[in-house]
């Protein structure tokens, strides 16, 4: 199943052609009705143009005629430059909020995915929170002129970060320039910029090469003698050489950006062998005939990355089958259970190994209460990046409850640590008694691969990279 590219983090802000990706080589012009997105091409411009009409034309609205949201937005700006983390964030998402609000109403409809990427991750100065829309609307209010499509200033180092004026630059320089929080090594929000930027280069490669989504899908072929602790374990030292050889990488050449594309998927396999160890009080699970593993909320991205999870039969010679069973209410197919053999590599088809999927749409506790005498407890719930504290507030609840009543082994991960710490919350509350290692606290088997936050102006996220909670 190939997915389309969704328009990388450059070409969200105006840095790269929003049809073509690319950044370099091409004098880019940008959009003449929302100057939020830029074009190598009047070609590329005609051919994206059915796509981004609707999107223009909302955007452009809200600065040309709508004195409404002109006083929403205007209200609370700072006057004066700012590094309250909480301050900005908090007016950084209510300006995200209410312009995708006033989009809705013209479009008369909620924005697609790609169209709210151009709302969440538009440019805004680091200190101040003020947008190139924002700044000319400004201008225009104070009976100035402020044509030019971008009034902000990129960091020269980096050029995804953005302050309005030299002296906001100076404002930001501690924030921008110290360690970060959410970076890995000790690194600065500027060195995770480039990073993500390396990373998105890296996409650009894939999707030339491979796989159009820019999706790098990778799983080792061995399979090893005995079931290893993941305890003290890193994503580069563990598979750093072995992946160098499999996709034959010179040694001049570093792996880190291969790794960290990997482990986007990869760390579904790995985050469910970690939470069976923390949850298990011995090693008895490891030498299971079958090891059951219900995936909650489960999406197309467990049904694309399928092949990562016979990692798990990898790192558990014991184990003879693998069934997961892959539970969400946006799973394809319906209520009824369809169950798919998936292909092994050659050596665990020799001897005999088997990996089962079942695919249900539908919430847990409806899946639960559907089977109803004839469930049976897997070894572990997992739920990905559930959303339960965020997006789908309404459908969780009632599963929390099942998993703490009926004592189901379970874990949960979030996208950052806001999200996590609202989620652990929320399992309490369950009834939940969480095991102090997993969470909330970072996962060291969460992917490696950063995003900034949408609708902030410092920070970044990952896949499963906090675990919001484990109980059992």
């Amino acid at each position: 199943m190939q997915q389309e590219r969704v328009p990388p983090l450059p070409a969200r802000l105006g840095l790269a052609c929003y049809r073509c990706f690319k950044e370099e080589g091409f004098r880019l012009s940008r959009c003449s009705g929302c100057h939020r997105i830029s074009y190598c091409s009047a070609e590329c411009q005609k051919l994206d143009w059915k796509l981004h009409k609707p999107m223009c034309k909302a955007l452009s609205a809200i600065e040309k005629s709508n004195p409404i949201a002109a006083a929403t937005l205007f209200i609370s700006l700072p006057s004066e430059p700012t590094t309250d983390l909480n301050v900005l964030h908090n007016i950084t998402e209510a300006h995200g909020s209410n312009i995708l609000s006033f989009c809705a109403r013209s479009l008369q409809r909620q924005p697609t995915i790609t169209e709210r990427n151009l709302v969440g991750w538009e440019p805004r100065c680091m200190v101040c929170t003020r947008t190139d829309q924002l700044i000319r609307m400004e201008a225009a209010k104070n009976g100035t002129t402020s044509e030019k499509p971008r009034n902000l200033i990129p960091c020269p180092q980096c050029n995804l970060s953005f302050c309005c004026s030299p002296a906001h630059w100076e404002a930001a320089r501690a924030l921008h320039f110290g360690p970060c929080e959410d970076a890995h090594d000790h690194l600065s929000h500027c060195e995770m910029n480039r990073e993500v930027r390396g990373d998105v280069k890296f996409e650009d490669v894939i999707a030339g090469a491979h796989d159009p989504s820019g999706q790098f899908m990778w799983a080792p072929e061995r399979i090893q003698s005995a079931w290893t602790s993941l305890a003290g374990l890193s994503w580069e030292g563990e598979f750093g050489d072995e992946m160098r050889r499999s996709v034959g990488v010179p040694a001049e050449r570093p792996m880190a950006p291969w790794i960290r594309a990997a482990s986007d998927n990869l760390t579904m396999a790995m985050t469910i062998l970690y939470g069976l160890e923390k949850l298990n009080d011995d090693d008895a699970w490891t030498r299971k005939h079958t090891l059951t593993v219900h995936i909650l909320g489960a999406t197309a991205k467990e049904i694309t990355g399928a092949m990562v999870f016979e990692e798990i039969l990898h790192r558990l010679p014991e184990i003879k089958t693998l069934k997961l069973v892959l539970c969400g209410p946006e799973m394809p197919g319906g209520y009824i259970p369809r169950t798919i053999a998936l292909d092994t590599c050659p050596e665990c088809t020799r001897l005999g190994r088997k990996r089962i999927h079942e695919h249900v749409a539908d919430t847990y506790h409806g899946f639960v209460q559907n089977k109803g005498t004839k469930f049976e407890k897997p070894d572990l719930c997992i739920a990905f990046n559930s959303g339960a504290s965020q997006e789908s507030t309404h459908t969780w609840p009632a599963t929390f409850k099942l998993l703490v009543e009926r004592k189901i082994i379970s874990l949960f991960t979030a996208y950052n640590r806001e999200e996590a710490e609202a989620e652990a919350a929320l399992l309490r509350a369950a009834g939940a008694t969480l095991h102090s290692a997993l969470g909330p606290a970072k996962n060291p088997w969460g992917s490696i691969k950063m995003i900034p936050e949408p609708n902030k102006v410092y920070g970044f996220y990952a896949v499963n990279g906090w675990l919001a909670g484990g109980f059992k």
